[in-house]
């Protein structure tokens, strides 16, 4: 089980959504990621050795690092990365929802995303879908899936239990460029 926090401040941009995870053996990094309405302003990763520490230290570096940029926002301190340090926008269209009237499948809601080049080629396997999902509990979910050679990805998570509404976060990631996307799921489409 991934653990994190999901926190929202006010800082002078407005609300700032920080998000710091541990994403797992896997990929063993704490990662944080700073979003102003739905933009990814900031990433931090920390990277750690898994045989090294206990659950106990990596979740300590998780509620330590979540809260070092949620105390640098509230003060005033945080400055978002400047332009020319963020990856340039993709040369893709948006991330596309082919379904979004048909979510709810065989119990799970799978979610078919496309990708189009600007040239409205498919985009194929270069491209990584990195998905996070926040069901309104206090941990999010996350998946990582690389598009087909159609330009498409199925991205699959339970319906959530406590609440009408949860927030579909899409990260696109080619080899030079990034794309983003967010996709509210309300109950009606449940």
């Amino acid at each position: 089980m991934i653990f994190g926090f999901n926190t929202d401040v006010a800082g002078k941009d407005g609300v700032y959504h920080v998000q710091t995870e541990d994403r797992g053996e896997k990929h063993p990094v704490v990662d944080t990621i700073i979003y102003v309405k739905g933009k990814i302003v900031h990433r931090q990763q920390t990277k750690y050795a898994p045989g090294e520490l206990s659950k106990t230290d990596i979740e300590e570096m998780v509620r330590r690092q979540h809260k070092e940029w949620v105390e640098t926002i509230r003060a005033g301190q945080f400055a978002s990365q400047s332009q020319s340090e963020q990856a340039p926008e993709a040369p893709w269209d948006p991330i596309q929802l082919l379904n979004p009237s048909d979510l709810f499948k065989n119990g799970m809601l799978q979610f078919e995303i496309c990708v189009h080049d600007a040239r409205r080629q498919l985009a194929g396997p270069e491209v990584v879908i990195d998905a996070r999902w926040f069901d309104g509990s206090s941990t999010s979910q996350t998946q990582e899936v690389r598009l087909g050679e159609d330009g498409t990805a199925l991205i699959q998570f339970p319906p959530p239990a406590n609440t009408s509404e949860a927030i579909l976060l899409l990260c696109a990631t080619g080899p030079d460029s990034r794309s983003f996307a967010q996709f509210r799921v309300a109950d009606q489409t449940l």
